[in-house]
């Protein structure tokens, strides 16, 4: 594990790192030393490339990040089980374990992703390939509800992986590495997936999504992604009932605060991150 020069304002990290050499960390709903800004400053890195490995992990590091490595997928659960660190950053092509090798048509890094999304669907991934084929497979992630998730191609400036962390650790998708004239197709395809009774509440919902305020959008997509109410008035730095009020201006303002006694059988916060992800590829944004 690397670790940027402690200062006084990470106080909470180095007591972090304490707890996870004494062995005693205790599973995230139990947790109350660690912050929601400290974990989101701990990364897992994750390339079977040592020389890569070594590149990001010092610039990343020089950014203030606490850097935990795994070279393999088997690896990375572990690492992930005993650090519980905010963000990954997975490369695509990984072995699955320490006796493989990589196989560069086993994108083994996207099944990484989806794993580490079921046990904690906040965390912000960012996924990188130097191989322009795997968008198709991202795309199942995205298209599975999967929100706060990147994917760059390696090469990109060192700039833009700072910036995908931050935005995927705001809920947002991101989709350098997909060709963006698909986008329209995907979006489509979004749209005949939803079910009769979803869709007439997510095409409306879409439809009044550029109504909210920036602080409503930014809310609605820290929702979207699986954030709780504390954790959204952490990363912004407002008050918990704050945020309960943007919440509920938000449905009203897109229509779905109807849904609990007109459908009972869907959620909201469902039905908010699939209109999200429509949104996303309609727009044509630089990334979604």
């Amino acid at each position: 594990m690397r670790r940027a020069s402690p200062d006084t304002t990470h106080l909470v990290d180095l007591v972090y790192n304490v707890f996870l050499c004494l062995g005693s960390f205790r599973p995230i709903e139990e947790e109350v030393l660690v912050s929601l800004s400290s974990r989101l400053r701990h990364v897992l890195l994750v390339d079977d490339n040592e020389f890569n490995r070594d590149g990001i992990a010092l610039y990343l590091s020089g950014h203030g990040y606490v850097i935990h490595e795994a070279a393999n997928m088997e690896s990375a659960v572990r690492v992930w089980e005993s650090a519980r660190p905010g963000v990954a950053v997975i490369d695509i092509v990984i072995p699955p374990d320490t006796q493989s090798k990589y196989m560069i048509d086993l994108s083994v890094g996207i099944q990484l992703a989806r794993r580490l999304k079921e046990f904690d669907p906040t965390l912000a991934v960012v996924l990188f390939s130097a191989q322009e084929d795997r968008g198709a497979e991202v795309w199942e992630l995205v298209n599975d509800g999967v929100r706060g998730i990147a994917y760059l191609f390696k090469g990109a400036r060192p700039e833009r992986l700072l910036e995908a962390i931050e935005e995927t650790a705001a809920g947002h998708v991101v989709l350098d590495g997909m060709n963006r004239a698909a986008r329209p197709q995907y979006a489509r395809e979004l749209l005949s997936r939803l079910s009769p009774e979803e869709q007439p509440w997510v095409v409306n919902a879409v439809a009044r999504l550029p109504t909210l305020t920036g602080r409503e959008m930014q809310i609605a997509q820290r929702v979207a992604a699986a954030q709780n109410v504390q954790r959204i008035a952490e990363a912004l730095g407002i008050e918990r009932k704050t945020v309960e009020n943007h919440i509920s201006n938000v449905y009203r303002k897109l229509g779905l605060d109807g849904v609990d006694q007109s459908a009972t059988g869907l959620r909201k916060a469902t039905l908010l991150a699939k209109a999200f992800m429509i949104y996303d590829l309609m727009s044509d944004r630089e990334d979604a």
